[in-house]
């Protein structure tokens, strides 16, 4: 088996499953407890909230909150906002959903004005639209670092500065698919940022949001007061120490694995291209770990099932939106013609990818491409 679609999840590290079982069990107190063995509970969870606040650069005052996800985590910073009639928000249809939906269905609501970010035909924000954008009415701006359809990569920093010049707008930034893989840099810009496991090797279930001290975030759940009154549930801390585990693997070894797939990036776009003039490559400027294209003529869907039965795994779009069929709003966001959005294939990379199971996957790729290029004349 050969997989490909990393950007959707990703295999555990062996490290990150041992020290998963190991905690499973003998971590099996509640935290809040006030025996002995919540209260060690409790110090180890600060513990590990400290370690991911030092490895996202952050300040020790500030918080880090553990959640079920990142779609919980975006959720939470934008509903917790308490936006009002009025208020604008800035950000782009073509983000995941579990940022584009909370953005929309509370505009639609509360009657918030919705400004939507113009991307170039590479993926990247058009800065002088954007800046148009900002104003004093501007309330909160989402962003994304790389794109989870594209692989495109923004210029954060400098973004997020020229929001804070001209705006007192709260800056949310999805860092899902770059945390673990490329550098982050929290700055003075950032308010807050989500982060998740299971894009990293970690387990599915635990995720995070980092939050700056001066934040205005209300809590998305009520209960018991958990993680500083911001999320209140029992704390899973085997899937909390399984998460760190999977993030201290992923920064180590950070720097090595982005160059090493920067090559095969470029060995399978190179080949592939040679084999298939036909494919079409609009996201240059993009995470090595994610890129996509177009195949005119092949129905991405048919193309798929031909890999699986070689048991080799890429994806049309974000397992998200894989249910969407015909017209795809992300897409057309990314200005992918709506008569090529059958047509949209991605591959992800991971870190235990190869350079063997890129030979693999091109020499698939183009064996079911010769199988299936009669099947519309486009090709």
């Amino acid at each position: 088996m050969k997989y490909f679609d990393h950007a959707a999840s990703t295999c555990l590290y062996p490290e990150v499953l041992e020290n998963l079982l190991e905690s499973l069990r003998e971590d099996f107190a509640n935290p809040s407890s006030q025996h002995v063995l919540g209260h060690d509970l409790r110090e180890k969870i600060e513990s590990v909230r400290s370690r991911f606040l030092k490895l996202l650069g952050a300040q020790a005052q500030d918080f880090f909150i553990f959640t079920s996800s990142a779609t919980e985590s975006n959720n939470t910073v934008v509903l917790g906002l308490n936006l009002n009639a009025g208020d604008t928000i800035v950000y782009s249809p073509a983000d995941h959903p579990s940022l584009t939906a909370p953005i929309e269905n509370l505009a639609k609501k509360y009657k918030c004005e919705l400004k939507k970010i113009q991307l170039n035909t590479d993926g990247t924000i058009n800065l002088d639209q954007f800046s148009d954008l900002l104003s004093e009415k501007v309330k909160l701006v989402a962003l994304t670092h790389i794109n989870n359809q594209s692989g495109a990569l923004i210029e954060i920093e400098k973004i997020t500065k020229l929001v804070k010049d001209k705006t007192a707008a709260h800056v949310h930034v999805d860092a899902v698919q770059s945390f673990g893989k490329i550098p982050v840099k929290l700055s003075c810009h950032i308010d807050s940022m989500s982060i998740t496991s299971h894009k990293i090797g970690g387990p599915k279930g635990i995720a995070g949001l980092y939050l700056k001290a001066s934040h205005k975030v209300a809590p998305l759940f009520l209960g018991g007061g958990q993680e500083k009154g911001m999320r209140s549930s029992t704390e899973a801390f085997p899937l909390i120490f399984a998460f760190l585990t999977a993030a201290e693997i992923s920064i180590k070894n950070r720097e090595f694995n982005f160059n090493k797939n920067v090559e095969i990036k470029k060995t399978i776009e190179t080949r592939l291209m040679k084999a298939i003039p036909k494919l079409q490559f609009s996201f240059q400027h993009s995470s090595p770990y994610i890129f996509s294209f177009v195949l005119p003529g092949i129905p991405s869907d048919v193309l798929l099932r031909h890999l699986e039965i070689r048991q080799v795994y890429i994806s049309s779009t974000s397992a998200c939106s894989s249910k969407i069929v015909g017209y795809n709003p992300t897409l057309a966001a990314l200005n992918i013609p709506e008569k090529h959005h059958k047509n949209f294939i991605r591959i992800s990379l991971g870190v235990q990818t190869s350079i063997e199971d890129a030979e693999l996957l091109i020499h698939e790729f183009i064996k079911v491409w010769d199988d299936l290029k009669h099947m519309n004349q486009q090709a």
